[in-house]
């Protein structure tokens, strides 16, 4: 995949154009980026994109999608109060993201909040966080979706656990592409779906 003209890799990182400068997106510390470097194919994020982020922690790559979807919305999910703190300290500087602080079992709890998203992005560290994800796409239909799965996370050798996740997700959609970014998150794989 050709990178959009504000995305540029160097000296195997990614620089994000923000300005008239190049800002580096450290994919050791976001699983996007890792996506990205790890040749990722697919890249549906745009000026205008609303993106229902679960698993927002505190706010990295959320950081860097509200500089991607500049005119869009960012609604950062997560569970963490401590999380919650750093991610209130970024919205209160980035007009475009909202932080709820909320269970991602329970979509229908940020439904008001979430509207109607065009991409989901997961990053969450549970044992099923496979069903996390399928639920919450299945409750908010969005077009496209990312799945960070963390095999340590669930019970079972990783390569099981990442047969099982593909099995799971080709059961419930039709588009299914793996990109593995162990290279930056160890014990990590990426999911794109449609």
């Amino acid at each position: 995949m050709d990178l959009p003209n504000y995305l540029r890799k160097k000296r195997g990182k990614l620089e994000l154009k923000k300005g008239k400068k190049w800002i580096t997106w450290n994919p050791y510390h976001s699983k996007l980026a890792a996506y990205l470097l790890g040749s990722g194919e697919n890249w549906p994020f745009t000026r205008e994109s609303k993106v229902l982020y679960l698993g927002a922690a505190e706010g990295n790559t959320v950081n860097f999608l509200s500089n991607i979807c500049i005119e869009g919305r960012i609604i950062a999910i997560d569970i963490s109060r401590i999380s919650m703190i750093e991610l209130v300290t970024l919205a209160e500087k980035k007009r475009n993201i909202i932080p709820f602080l909320g269970d991602a079992h329970f979509p229908e709890k940020y439904r008001n909040h979430a509207g109607n998203p065009d991409i989901l992005y997961q990053d969450i560290a549970q044992a099923d966080q496979v069903n996390i994800f399928v639920r919450n796409y299945k409750y908010f239909k969005p077009k496209y979706g990312f799945l960070m799965i963390k095999s340590h996370s669930i019970s079972g050798k990783e390569s099981e656990v990442y047969s099982e996740t593909k099995k799971i997700l080709k059961q419930n959609f039709d588009v299914v592409k793996v990109t593995n970014i162990s290279k930056w998150a160890k014990g990590h794989n990426a999911y794109y779906i449609e």
